[in-house]
């Protein structure tokens, strides 16, 4: 049995003031909240409801208010990205420098894998958010927001501002492996086409690819965001590949269903959905 007069003299109010403001509640609500007897009062279902449902609130608010403080200055913690290894040169420092600017507290890792092993990452829990071109659907995971990307032939800077797919395949080629999502572009590219594939060099290693075409070795690809691209790199060019089937390709940012984060990993993924949508302008 509960008291309103008890709870008057904990409170410091009058057992009328108390007694006007829970009717009020009751005829908002259309229910009665107490069973009102000569010894005091008990909660009814709706009240037993009301009670839980307010220390929830109350439990979040406090979560809330730790929250703000971490936030007022501090901004400490732990955020794990993984990324596909095709969006690490020239869109990754872009999206990410403005972030490690602002929270320079924030410790940040990044973990470059296959596409497809990036959103098994995320949904194992072994990143807080990924950056993938893993074609849909995507099962396990939420995809927050995407951006295309453009397939260009990589190729020595000699002045070309294009080259025919049938230059290209003429050519040398230096592929990467399969499991990158830039092979199965130049795969269907190749069988559309009716040509064949036969690449002098496959890697797993974007960067030496780039190297071996720089040294003159053939011609390779390299998927760019339009918006973050400044050029292939000395002694290189990207082109596009005239009348070329190309499919398209679209960097995914991807998060975990239904799981609760840390401050540091939602403030980064809102740095990066305000990114994405800054690209799609």
């Amino acid at each position: 049995m509960g008291s309103i007069r008890r709870a008057a003299e904990a409170l410091n109010v009058s057992a009328s003031a108390i007694d006007k403001q829970l009717l009020r509640a009751e005829e908002e609500l259309g229910v009665p909240l107490f069973e009102r007897h000569p010894r005091g009062v008990r909660l009814t279902s709706a009240g037993e409801l009301l009670m839980y449902r307010m220390r929830s609130w109350q439990k979040d608010m406090r979560t809330v208010a730790s929250e703000i403080e971490e936030l007022k200055g501090l901004r400490r913690g732990e955020v794990r990205i993984a990324v596909s290894r095709e969006a690490v040169s020239g869109f990754l420092p872009k999206a990410l420098s403005g972030f490690l600017r602002e929270n320079p507290r924030v410790a940040t890792s990044v973990r470059v894998a296959e596409s497809d092993r990036v959103r098994q990452m995320v949904i194992e829990g072994e990143a807080d958010f990924g950056l993938t071109f893993s074609p849909r659907p995507l099962p396990g995971v939420s995809v927050l927001r995407e951006v295309p990307f453009r397939v260009l032939a990589l190729v020595p800077d000699d002045g070309r501002r294009s080259v025919t797919l049938e230059r290209f395949f003429s050519r040398p080629i230096l592929v990467p492996d399969a499991a990158s999502h830039l092979r199965d572009v130049l795969d269907i590219a190749a069988a559309k086409a009716g040509m064949e594939l036969a690449p002098v060099l496959t890697t797993n290693s974007l960067e030496l690819l780039h190297q071996m075409v720089r040294e003159g070795c053939g011609h390779g690809v390299i998927a760019v965001c339009p918006g973050t691209f400044e050029g292939a790199g000395e002694r290189l060019s990207a082109v596009p590949l005239r009348a070329a089937p190309l499919p398209a390709l679209s960097l995914a940012l991807i998060t975990p269903r239904d799981t609760s984060t840390a401050l540091s990993s939602v403030l980064a993924k809102r740095h990066f959905e305000e990114f994405f949508d800054a690209l799609k302008g």
